[in-house]
């Protein structure tokens, strides 16, 4: 296993109930991403010892990810055949706007998910949008 743990957040109210649990076998962290229910269960995080990560956030079939190896370039799974506009999702327990092609479904999350966690790659068979992170000068 690439990873080295996952974080899930449970939420209720306004506090986080949520744990990390070690990485050690891929059932587990499958499990935790189909109890995304975008409502108190919004964000797991795929995690490294470094800045290596990738977090899936939402539920109910509306499904946000991205991946970073550096903390400073962002790629986000997409869905090209879907459009700009923008859907409410709630994710790391706040309510926010996603663009509709940014909202994956269950299947290529969990595909993508697993790749990362076991060989820190991306799917190459996804679309994933390139974002840097803009730094102030």
């Amino acid at each position: 296993m690439f990873i080295t743990k996952f974080s899930v957040e449970d939420w209720i109210n306004n506090q986080n109930l949520g744990c990390t649990k070690p990485a050690s076998v891929w059932s587990d962290i499958e499990l935790a991403i189909r109890s995304l229910d975008g409502q108190t269960k919004t964000l797991v995080t795929l995690e490294t010892e470094g800045e290596t990560h990738m977090s899936i956030g939402g539920g109910q079939g509306k499904y946000v990810v991205y991946a970073t190896f550096d903390n400073e370039t962002f790629y986000s799974l997409i869905d090209p055949s879907k459009s700009d506009q923008n859907e409410s999702i709630v994710i790391g327990g706040q309510k926010g706007l996603y663009s509709t092609k940014s909202c994956v479904d269950l299947e290529i999350v969990l595909q993508s998910a697993k790749k990362f966690a076991e060989s820190g790659k991306m799917l190459n068979s996804a679309v994933w949008e390139n974002d840097r992170v803009a730094e102030m000068v």
